[in-house]
């Protein structure tokens, strides 16, 4: 009878631990890369969301990638005791980042999906404030399928929200791109 009921209670707590989810760190400024490359080498899941810019140097225009969140980069894991212990001391990590109630804050796998996609397309991209304007889906291009808003006063900028981090991306994207969102749904 014991070993029914134990093999229930660790069934029971496997079940409750659920999914990894994605928390972000914050780093030392300057210490993303390491502080990445040190959390893959311990066995976490971590991802550094990197922008391509365009940068001036005595040889001209060069492209080099920057984080396109300073000090902040994600880790996949169940933050238990241990991976939060272990996280914490890795050298370069002040903290995990926390919501507004004091939780540790967990970035949505579409969120980081979809980040990933941004980073991955020949598309310039870079950290913005929200605008308001028209909502839009692209139609064209390798982020086709993509919804977000089109400010008016820069047209060929799309602002995709990244609710979670309270933050956006502005990606620069062709007017030509681009549809009306409810010329989409007047359309299908």
């Amino acid at each position: 009878m014991e070993a029914g009921t134990s093999a229930r209670a660790i069934s029971h707590r496997v079940s409750v631990r659920g999914p990894m989810k994605w928390y972000v760190a914050y780093t030392r400024p300057r210490h993303e890369r390491a502080v990445c490359e040190r959390l893959l080498h311990e066995g976490f899941e971590a991802w550094l969301a990197l922008a391509i810019v365009s940068r001036r140097s005595n040889g001209g225009l060069r492209k080099t990638s920057t984080p396109l969140f300073p000090r902040h980069l994600f880790v996949r894991c169940y933050l238990e005791m241990y991976n939060h212990l272990a996280l914490i001391t890795t050298p370069g990590v002040i903290r995990l980042m926390e919501d507004e109630p004091g939780r540790f804050l967990v970035v949505p796998d579409e969120q980081i999906l979809l980040l990933r996609r941004l980073c991955e397309a020949d598309v310039t991209i870079e950290r913005a404030v929200y605008h308001a304007g028209q909502r839009v889906e692209v139609v064209g291009g390798p982020l086709a399928g993509l919804t977000g808003v089109m400010r008016k006063d820069r047209p060929s900028e799309l602002l995709i929200p990244m609710h979670a981090l309270k933050e956006c991306v502005a990606v620069t994207i062709g007017e030509t791109q681009m549809i009306p969102v409810s010329d989409v749904s007047e359309s299908s």
